[in-house]
């Protein structure tokens, strides 16, 4: 039987097949082929999709799909962010006649991969204790917004992952210089603060600005031409800040730092995800030196009275990018053979 899965993106749709020939429950489906496309330039997913498996011989053979998409799936339809795209799971089903097709936000589908994840795929930053519950695990995913999702092990060995949007919760400063970013970041935000306008490559931007605004670093000419000059500043910041090239970049990716590792260790205590915190999305594999030099450890295990608890729950970065895909292949492939 083959399986298709997507992670759709702003900026960039991938797509893979998978057979699930003589694979065990429990196990993934083995990988047959990825590919990327460019998600602005196409006016539909049904058009990327027809592409897709025109190209690879596999039309009107697919007997499950998933797709993690950013954004909130409620009732089998989601808005897409930062596409003109409005997706219903009945229509898709439908129009690109796939008898069994499911839509999820694209953070559950990267918590569905938790499972299958192996050590050689992780980076981790705090081991956590060894006689820990093992029964929920949560991810957080700074990138181009700030994504994040748990998984729960129920009883028989069966995951269940969970979307939520709450990179969009309020930003809590945890320091008096984060509390200054938060005033700067409310002038610039009037309405809503979100965590996600720190925690993410924007909001990286918005600490660099701040940095720079409020007089605490310089920004220099040659920077400042650099930064201006692509679409996205983030990278260069974090290029320079892991390089030390430039002090506010410096700055800038050290409070991002020990911001991620508070938040991380807040949402442990929210989820209770004794079984660890996984960091994904595209920034932090990027910055696993900075990451690794212990600020973002120490703000993950600062948590007054109940810092044992996050004390016991793993830190690990996902550094394998096709995690979403995995973990969409395999919620199709639970919803295929469910409903044998």
């Amino acid at each position: 039987m083959t399986i298709l899965a997507g992670d759709v993106g702003g900026t960039k749709a991938r797509l893979a097949l998978y057979e699930d020939a003589a694979v065990p429950q429990g196990a993934l489906p083995e990988l047959r082929v990825v590919q990327d496309f460019d998600s602005r330039e196409a006016p539909s997913l049904e058009e990327i999709v027809d592409q897709f498996l025109g190209r690879h011989g596999a039309a009107g053979s697919i007997d499950a799909a998933c797709f993690g998409i950013p954004g909130p799936v409620v009732g089998g339809k989601v808005q897409v962010t930062n596409l003109p795209w409005l997706l219903e799971e009945r229509n898709l089903r439908e129009n690109l006649k796939i008898p069994r097709l499911k839509l999820v936000n694209d953070l559950a589908a990267t918590a569905a991969a938790v499972p299958f994840l192996r050590a050689e795929e992780l980076e981790v930053l705090h081991p956590g204790g060894e006689d820990r519950e093992r029964r929920l695990y949560a991810v957080l995913a700074p990138g181009t917004g700030l994504g994040q999702a748990f998984v729960y092990c129920d009883g028989g060995g069966r995951y269940h992952p969970f979307p939520s949007e709450g990179g969009h919760a309020g930003f809590a400063p945890s320091s008096a210089l984060e509390i200054a970013l938060l005033e700067y970041l409310r002038l610039k935000f009037p309405d809503h603060v979100s965590v996600e306008r720190v925690l993410s490559g924007p909001g990286l931007f918005n600490t660099y600005c701040f940095l720079r605004d409020t007089h605490r670093c310089e920004e220099p000419p040659a920077l400042r031409q650099e930064v201006q000059a692509v679409e996205h500043p983030s990278a260069v910041i974090g290029q320079h800040g892991t390089a030390g090239t430039y002090e506010i970049c410096v700055r800038a990716l050290d409070i991002f730092a020990v911001a991620l590792g508070s938040y991380a260790g807040s949402l442990v205590l929210t989820y209770l995800s004794t079984g660890g915190l996984f960091l994904g999305g595209g920034i932090p594999p990027r910055i696993v030196g900075k990451l690794k030099e212990g600020e973002t450890v120490a703000a993950y295990l600062k948590r007054g009275r109940l810092s044992p608890l996050v004390q016991s729950a793993p830190l690990r970065i996902i550094m394998d990018d096709r995690a979403a895909l995995h973990g969409a292949a395999s919620i199709a492939w639970d919803c295929l053979h469910s409903q044998q």
